[in-house]
C-alpha cells in the first residue's frame, strides 16, 4: 500500500444556542482573539493506491492558516510506528489508516479496550444563573449525568449558577472549571462551603505553583479536587503528595495513556480533556479513553454535540456516554454532506 495524495478541507461549524457566552461574559486573549464560534478546523484525508482512506482532523484555530503538508506521498502507512504518531492532524489519519489496513479498531493499537462506552459531560461557557439552569435542564433531558461550566470567581455568580442548575437538574454532577481563577485557597474554600452539599468537582481551581495548596483543598472539602495536568511528572508529584481526588488529562493520545496509567496505580480516576473539537477529534480521544480503565470521570468529548453538526455520519454520544466503535481504525464515516456544507475552501 502506498499513499497517493493528501486532502485538506477547512470547515467552520457554528455552535448550538445556549452554549457560548453572551457578550457581557466574552473575553479575548492572545490564544482566543475572537469568539469561539469563529474557530476553524481542518478535515484531513490520506488517500492510498488501494482505495483505503485515513481520516484525521487538526485542532481548532482562528483565521487563515497555511499548511505545509507532511512528506507522506509514496510511503507505506504500515512503515510508521504508531507510538510515534500523536498530537492530531495527519497523525490521526495515519493511525486510522493503519487500523483499517490491519483490520483493528484504534483502541487495540492503544493497548486494548477496557470500556465499551466512556462517560461524557455536557459543556457550557460563562453565563448567568438563568441560562445555566436552562442548559442543565437540557443536559438532563438529553441523558447526560454531568455538566461542566466555565466560570471565574470574579463573575460573582458561581454559587448562584450552581444553585440554579441543581434546582433545574438535581441529579447532575457539576464540574466547575475556572482555569485557576478561584485564585486562592481561601476563596476556593469559601465557595466550597456554599455548594459542597451538591455533587461538585473543582477543576483547576487555583494556580498549581504550590501543590500544598491543592492538598489543603483536598483535605478541607468534600468537593472533588481535580487539576488539569499536562505531563507525567505533574501526575507523579500530585499523586505522591496525595493532593488530588481526580485528574483532567490534557494530552489526547499516548501522553494521555501514560498519565492515566500513573494515576491508575494510585487508584485515582481521570478524564479526557479536549479543545471542544469536532467529531473526528473527539472520536480519536474516545479510543484512547477506552484503553484506560480509570477514565471514569465525565470526559470533555463535547464538541460533537455542542456544534450544529459533528461531521460524523452517526452520533457519538448516547445517554451521556460515548460509545466505542468496534470497526477498524476510527470506526466511523464522515457525513460528507455536512463537510461540504460547512467547508470554507478545499
Amino acid at each position: 500500500m502506498q499513499i497517493t495524495h493528501l486532502e485538506r478541507t477547512v470547515v467552520c461549524v457554528p455552535f448550538l444556542p445556549g452554549i457560548l457566552p453572551p457578550p457581557e461574559y466574552e473575553e479575548f486573549t492572545p490564544s482566543y482573539p475572537a469568539p469561539l464560534g469563529e474557530r476553524r478546523q481542518d478535515v484531513l484525508r490520506i488517500h492510498t493506491d488501494e482505495g483505503i482512506t485515513g481520516i484525521g482532523m487538526s485542532g481548532p484555530y482562528f483565521g487563515d492558516r497555511e499548511e505545509q503538508p507532511p512528506d507522506l506521498i509514496g510511503k507505506d502507512p504500515l512503515d510508521f510506528e504508531p507510538r510515534n504518531l500523536g498530537g492530531g492532524g495527519y497523525n490521526i489519519a495515519l493511525l486510522d489508516l493503519i487500523g483499517k489496513a490491519i483490520g483493528l479498531p484504534l483502541y487495540r493499537i492503544f493497548g486494548g479496550k477496557f470500556q465499551d462506552r466512556v462517560l461524557v459531560d455536557y459543556w457550557i461557557t460563562r453565563m448567568g444563573p438563568e441560562a445555566s439552569a436552562a442548559a442543565a435542564k437540557q443536559a438532563a433531558e438529553l441523558g447526560f449525568h454531568g455538566i461542566k461550566i466555565k466560570c471565574t470567581i470574579d463573575d460573582g455568580n458561581v454559587a448562584d449558577r450552581v444553585h440554579a442548575m441543581h434546582d433545574a437538574a438535581p441529579a447532575l454532577r457539576i464540574v466547575l472549571d475556572p482555569g485557576h481563577r478561584f485564585h486562592t485557597v481561601g476563596q476556593a474554600l469559601a465557595l466550597a462551603r456554599e455548594i459542597e452539599a451538591y455533587d461538585i468537582v473543582f477543576e483547576d481551581p487555583i494556580p498549581k505553583d504550590n501543590i500544598d495548596d491543592y492538598r489543603r483543598l483536598k483535605d478541607e472539602t468534600s468537593i472533588i479536587i481535580a487539576p488539569h495536568l499536562q505531563n507525567p511528572r505533574q501526575v507523579i508529584e500530585m499523586v505522591y503528595l496525595e493532593a488530588v481526588d481526580g485528574i483532567n488529562v490534557a494530552p489526547s493520545d499516548w501522553g494521555f495513556l501514560d498519565m492515566a496509567r500513573i494515576a491508575d496505580a494510585a487508584g485515582i480516576p481521570v478524564w479526557q480533556a479536549s479543545n471542544v473539537d469536532l467529531g473526528v477529534f473527539d472520536l480519536f480521544r474516545l479510543h484512547a479513553s477506552a484503553a484506560a480503565p480509570n477514565c471514569t470521570l465525565g470526559s470533555d468529548l463535547c464538541g460533537n454535540f455542542v456544534h450544529e453538526r459533528s461531521l460524523l455520519a452517526e452520533p457519538l454520544v448516547e445517554d451521556g456516554y460515548a460509545v466505542v466503535p468496534d470497526t477498524p481504525g476510527l470506526g466511523v464515516e464522515l457525513d460528507e454532506d455536512a463537510v461540504q456544507r460547512y467547508a470554507l475552501r478545499p
